[in-house]
């Protein structure tokens, strides 16, 4: 399968004229479709597409991968300037969410048509060879973002353990690509969620935030090493992974890591996969 992967919000950005925020939004096209996995932290997504050249209004699906501001807060916009696309996520998403005392949670639920919605919980092949990826495990423990965080459950407040988080599956004939928002199940549980599911598969790209930005060097020792032993091709880090652990990546395995600002990603199953960045 060829795909190309297409950052419109990010937290860092260079150059076009583009504008960056805390937040993530990804445009997949797969061959004639199109897949939006989140919408940042605004309509910041929407602009920066239209600099770039890019028609939101034939996206046929937008993925939210957990439902922080920051990955929801767009949504509002582009499902008033699209008109057909599916919201694809877990129920759990609509549910209240803090970071401490602040509430960070999906704007305005209540005003949003429930009837675009598809909730999954289980793999699901929203387009050919794309994959809403619900059902991550937590394995290892040490690999988990659930610190200062919480969610409200019938009325109680909870720790947020994070069971309205999916990531995205690009399936090809013979790897896998996985992209994830913001990992607080864990990157490396998400790995062995999705190898799990899709066995003999290598991995291609390993792409997302890696919630490790203020990390103690514990954390990003875990991710290094299962990474090392499960090395993708290419690994693009973005968002709440931090510049800093960026360096230490790039430290590590060298020219397999790329970060991802405001970039374009071509790949394909062939051997001479075409990248611009």
């Amino acid at each position: 399968m060829n795909y190309k992967i297409t950052t419109l919000a990010e937290n860092s950005v260079y150059g076009k004229g583009l504008q960056g925020e805390h937040g993530l939004s990804l445009l997949v096209e797969a061959g004639e479709h199109k897949v939006l996995f989140d919408t940042g932290a605004s309509d910041l997504f929407l602009r920066n597409a239209r600099l770039l050249g890019l028609d939101l209004s034939d996206v046929e699906y937008v993925v939210l991968s957990h439902g922080h501001r920051d990955h929801t807060g767009g949504l509002y916009a582009f499902l008033k300037m699209n008109s057909v696309a599916k919201v694809v996520c877990k129920r759990e998403v609509f549910r209240k969410k803090f970071k401490n005392e602040r509430e960070n949670g999906m704007l305005h639920p209540e005003a949003l048509d429930k009837s675009r919605f598809w909730l999954v919980d289980e793999t699901t092949e929203i387009v050919p060879g794309v994959f809403a990826f619900p059902d991550v495990k937590v394995v290892d423990r040490n690999d988990t973002h659930f610190e200062h965080f919480f969610t409200e459950i019938e009325g109680e407040m909870r720790p947020d353990t994070f069971e309205d988080e999916l990531a995205l599956v690009l399936k090809g004939e013979k790897s896998l690509s996985v992209l994830s928002a913001c990992s607080h199940r864990g990157i490396t549980n998400i790995i062995r969620a999705v190898q799990n599911a899709f066995p003999g598969l290598g991995l291609k790209l390993v792409m997302g935030g890696f919630h490790i930005h203020n990390a103690e060097e514990e954390k990003f020792n875990v991710i290094s090493a299962f990474l090392g032993m499960k090395l993708p091709k290419r690994l693009g880090v973005c968002h709440c992974t931090g510049i800093d652990k960026y360096a230490l990546f790039r430290q590590q395995f060298n020219d397999r890591v790329f970060y991802n600002y405001t970039c374009l990603l071509y790949t394909s199953d062939a051997a001479d996969d075409g990248e611009s960045v």
